[in-house]
């Protein structure tokens, strides 16, 4: 959504225009605290920041070290402020923009399928009804390419930036949004932001066509759509699911409560950013393990698709790919993405480390950045 801005910004990330070079293999530093007694810092390290902060619920933290082999992960809190249930190293939240990672990754396995090219006009794409719904609008569908929209560089506006499109998270939670609907919603409240390639402009609706494309071209919805393009089974992401597009895994923990400026949105409808923007459910560890793998090359059968997705397009937001961009955390560069509840994930290729991290409090996103730093120090490898 519109406030993936915010926490990318948060993220504190310094600007680049160049592909990142790619890393030598990372060799672990010395650690500030030895490898079998990690796990507990990372305790006190959640459980000291909940303790702090009282306008904070809840903590997640998930790390994984190549260097070391070593996965950790870690809860402090609560799961839900009425019923004190404490909150659990693997329960699931809504990763929300972090869910365009995964819808970036699919539209470039069908890159790799031969079914679209990056520099196919839109139009050629799109279902006709959301292709008329934009041109009513003045969007010019055949000069956006599929390549503009993943990079957020097609003069798309986005539903989210509509005030009366948020309002009504508060005021009809469990309203039911459809796909054509928000892209109505845009386009009756706001014009484009300019011509195609000619700015960069964050937009969960360019998104939200992406996944409408998946569908076309798999015949199925988006969440087991993107499930197989990915590889969800081969990856071990057994407890990732799009929400309502897939049934619940078994033995997952309920999902945990979060919170925006106090407001409980545990039962906010998940169609409100559901459709490739967001969508996807998620714990910590798992969102780790498929950015790792990611960034590892495991999910594309070509090593230059992996650089096509990472390389940045654009100097905002440190660096904007395709569904990745960068941040910078104890002075190490890293290659990720945010959430609009509170989610960040960065894989650090020099530290040979990968960190996601939860806050259920969105209002409290800022920490994100600092806990990330921590755990570097931990591990030897901030600057």
């Amino acid at each position: 959504m519109l406030t993936a801005l915010l926490l990318a910004a948060l993220l504190q990330g310094a600007a680049t225009s160049a592909q990142p070079a790619r890393p030598a293999a990372p060799v672990a530093a010395p650690l500030a605290v030895p490898p079998d007694s990690v796990q507990a810092a990372l305790q006190h390290l959640a459980d000291s920041l909940v303790a702090a902060r009282p306008r904070l619920p809840g903590l997640l933290i998930a790390v994984e070290s190549k260097p070391l082999g070593r996965r950790w992960s870690v809860a402090a809190g609560v799961s839900d402020v009425t019923s004190k249930t404490p909150l659990r190293a693997n329960q699931p939240v809504r990763i929300a923009s972090n869910t365009k990672t995964y819808t970036a990754a699919a539209v470039l396995r069908l890159v790799e399928q031969g079914r679209l090219s990056l520099d196919d006009k839109l139009s050629k794409h799109l279902p006709v009804a959301l292709d008329s719904v934009l041109r009513r609008d003045g969007y010019d569908t055949d000069a956006i390419t599929i390549g503009q929209v993943l990079s957020h560089r097609a003069g798309l506006h986005e539903h989210p930036a509509v005030p009366s499109y948020v309002a009504r998270l508060r005021t009809e939670p469990r309203y039911r949004w459809t796909r054509e609907e928000q892209i109505r919603w845009l386009v009756d409240s706001l014009a484009p932001v300019g011509p195609p390639g000619a700015q960069f402009r964050y937009s969960d609706s360019g998104y939200t066509l992406l996944g409408a494309i998946i569908e076309r071209y798999t015949g199925k919805a988006l969440g087991p759509a993107v499930r197989d393009l990915v590889g969800f089974d081969k990856l071990g992401l057994q407890q990732t699911w799009w929400e309502t597009m897939e049934p619940t895994p078994r033995g997952v923990p309920d999902r945990a409560h979060q919170y925006l400026a106090g407001y409980d949105a545990y039962g906010v409808d998940a169609s409100f950013d559901l459709y490739g923007g967001g969508g996807i459910v998620a714990p910590m560890p798992d969102l780790a393990r498929f950015l790792t793998a990611l960034l590892d090359g495991r999910v594309f059968a070509q090593r230059a698709t992996l650089d096509t997705m990472n390389l940045a397009r654009s100097t905002e937001m440190s660096g904007y790919g395709m569904g990745l961009f960068g941040a910078t955390a104890g002075g190490v560069r890293g290659r990720g993405h945010s959430g609009f509840w509170g989610t960040t994930a960065m894989v650090f290729p020099d530290a040979g480390v990968t960190i996601a991290v939860a806050v259920t409090e969105q209002s409290e996103s800022r920490l994100m950045n600092a806990v990330m730093a921590r755990v570097l120090g931990m591990l030897g490898a901030s600057r």
